[in-house]
């Protein structure tokens, strides 16, 4: 109804707005206290639309969904259509067409026979899909609570909102928050796992990690190259206020530059990425010197303290 709202105040827009094709409708703008983030989504959000601002962590591969089957029954030579959906189908509860009906979720069963124990045979070619993703949306380090860990929430991403971000964008995702049903030996315990279905997706930190040079910045850095004690001014510029731990310091910055990469004769590949485990008696500035390294690298996310 909303397309079609538009098409009557904007002529021009028949042309993309065919009456044969489903139309996909992005939703922004302000949410007012449906804007939370994911340490926010409680019970009284489900089924709702609510817009979760946050940063990824983690991105699926893109696969492809089925949403219409196409078989073919070689005795009848008819072809036989089916549609898919499952509980994280957007429209689900929503009356597409007028007169239609509310769509619900169907089977995900494949039929190997129709109703009369004639064969099928499953016509791939012919079948419709959709891009289908998930991701990982964890709450921005500096918004979560001091000593707690980030809390994150899944989402669902389809058709063109696939590969829209990546891991590290700081993202506006607008979607419903729905729980799914989970089982076990046909039972529930009445705790269920939640989703956000996604239906847009902004972009709002994507330079987060950009720096900005200038011609002097450049001539001091090649300046600073050339000494010899340019890790030992490194250190000692990594958080000054705490003082000592030369040797941590250097080994923390050592694994921001990171190492090189290298593939011996036998085939062998070890990997730059340097790791670091902190062992020491508690008020040792363990966790200041991490927080510093937070400060320094935007995409950094903390996860230490309580859970």
């Amino acid at each position: 109804e909303s397309v079609m709202e538009m098409w009557k105040s904007d002529p021009e827009l028949g042309k993309y707005l065919r009456g044969d094709v489903e139309k996909q409708v992005g939703i922004d703008g302000s949410f007012g206290l449906h804007s939370v983030t994911p340490r926010g989504l409680t019970s009284n959000f489900l089924n709702t639309l609510v817009q979760v601002e946050g940063i990824v962590t983690k991105c699926s591969s893109v696969r492809p969904k089925l949403i219409k089957s196409v078989q073919y029954c070689p005795i009848t030579k008819s072809y036989v259509q089916r549609e898919f959906r499952d509980v994280t189908s957007l429209d689900i509860g929503i009356e597409v067409r007028e007169g239609a009906g509310e769509r619900l979720p169907t089977g995900s069963t494949m039929a190997t026979k129709d109703a009369n124990e004639n064969p099928l045979d499953f016509e791939y070619g012919l079948c419709q899909y959709k891009d289908y993703q998930t991701l990982v949306l964890q709450e921005m380090p500096e918004k979560a609570k001091v000593g707690q860990l980030p809390r994150s929430v899944d989402v669902i991403l389809e058709y063109d909102l696939v590969d829209h971000v990546k891991p590290g964008d700081r993202v506006l995702c607008v979607g419903v928050y729905r729980s799914l049903p989970s089982q076990q030996n046909n039972q529930t315990n009445g705790v269920f796992k939640t989703v956000l279905i996604c239906n847009n997706a902004s972009i709002i930190g994507k330079e987060v990690g950009a720096v900005s040079l200038t011609g002097t910045d450049v001539h001091n850095i090649r300046e600073l190259s050339q000494k010899e004690d340019i890790l030992d001014i490194m250190s000692r510029s990594l958080c000054p206020s705490i003082f000592g731990h030369e040797f941590i310091k250097k080994a923390l910055i050592l694994q921001l530059l990171g190492g090189c990469e290298r593939n011996l004769e036998n085939g062998t590949h070890l990997r730059g990425d340097i790791n670091i485990l902190l062992v020491g008696d508690p008020s040792t500035a363990k966790s200041q010197l991490l927080r510093a390294i937070l400060d320094i690298a935007p995409l950094a996310i903390s996860t230490t303290g309580r859970g």
